[in-house]
């Protein structure tokens, strides 16, 4: 079995299990004196990476900072559509038939389609299709019209992609476009967390703009997490201790501008073509760093109403969302957290 299909076949069987389950809290270990502390932060995938990782031996967390640091990047690489990249070189044949792609390429377009089909839409990578015609970062920014949506979104709909596993190849309609903006970054945490695992290290974090990974304990306590308002950052919203798990957070504040009293930001609705109206920001916890991305972007979309109820149907899965009046809810395993 390729290693495109035995990814896309786990993802597929993680999000298969959505039966209702008890939720089973992590063990903490005993604290653990004596451990080295090796942080790093610099910039990778557009936004801040911090690394953190704890142990004995400084060399050797040097080294697994270094190895974590050098995984990210080649992920990036992978997957950007800022630069030339295998990514962009797909987005280029579209409409010439199945394109050969990196095998990671291929199992995460894979993935990306199943999140789609499980959240009705509400996430999609080819949302790029109408999303390339936003430009946040012109001055003035640039606002497609109603034309160029209706055009755009005639371009967006995952289910036309083809991917094969088994070659490594997707195929796009022409005209078609892929962005992983709401997922290559969990994945890139969660490859540069599997990097550190592999070199034995026991205690870490990996948190690249509210991407973050997290595992074993900080020193003699768990890892403790701020979930905080997003209009109010001093108002936290709840604390999250995790341990060996993956913690996302998006939102509209991430990016946006202001137009004629109207507020525009980067999480745009596959449906619509326009920014998302489901909520302010939501935060989801789940075992990989893919899937809370994902997941995360598609309850901004959603919001806590329609959200919530497919969260709590997906096995080791939890989310806060603070919906479009500033009003925060959860998932019964964070209820009790919400300050």
């Amino acid at each position: 079995m390729t290693p495109a299909r035995a990814s896309a076949l786990a993802f597929a069987a993680l999000l298969a299990s959505t039966l209702l389950i008890a939720k089973v809290g992590l063990a903490e270990r005993p604290p653990d004196a004596e451990l080295i502390r090796v942080e790093r932060h610099v910039g990778v995938m557009g936004t801040d990476l911090q690394i953190k990782v704890l142990g004995r031996d400084r060399a050797r967390l040097e080294a697994a900072v270094d190895a974590a640091d050098r995984e990210l990047r080649r992920v990036e690489d992978m997957m950007t559509d800022w630069r030339p990249s295998p990514l962009t070189r797909l987005n280029d044949a579209a409409g010439q038939g199945p394109f050969d792609v990196p095998a990671e390429l291929a199992a995460i377009v894979a993935r990306a389609i199943e999140v789609s089909r499980i959240t009705e839409g509400a996430f999609d990578v080819t949302y790029a299709g109408v999303g390339r015609l936003w430009d946040f970062k012109a001055k003035p920014p640039r606002i497609p019209d109603r034309k160029q949506i209706e055009a755009g979104l005639r371009l967006v709909g995952s289910s036309r992609l083809e991917v094969d596993p088994e070659r490594h190849a997707v195929a796009l309609p022409r005209g078609m476009r892929v962005g992983l903006g709401g997922i290559a970054k969990g994945y890139g945490v969660d490859r540069a967390m599997q990097v550190l695992l592999d070199l034995g290290i026991e205690h870490a974090i990996v948190n690249a703009g509210g991407d973050l990974k997290a595992l074993g304990r900080n020193g003699d306590a768990p890892w403790e997490i701020a979930v905080k308002h997003p209009r109010d950052p001093e108002h936290v919203i709840a604390v999250l201790r995790v341990s060996n798990t993956a913690m996302v957070t998006s939102g509209d504040y991430e990016r946006f501008f202001e137009h004629e009293g109207r507020r525009y930001h980067h999480i745009l609705d596959p449906r619509t073509g326009y920014p998302s109206e489901g909520a302010m920001s939501a935060t989801v916890i789940a075992p990989h760093a893919e899937l809370a991305d994902a997941l995360a972007t598609a309850l901004c979309v959603m919001g806590p109403e329609r959200g919530l109820p497919l969260i709590e149907a997906l096995r080791r899965v939890e989310a806060i969302v603070i919906d479009m009046a500033g009003n925060p809810h959860a998932t019964s395993g964070l209820r009790d957290s919400l300050e």
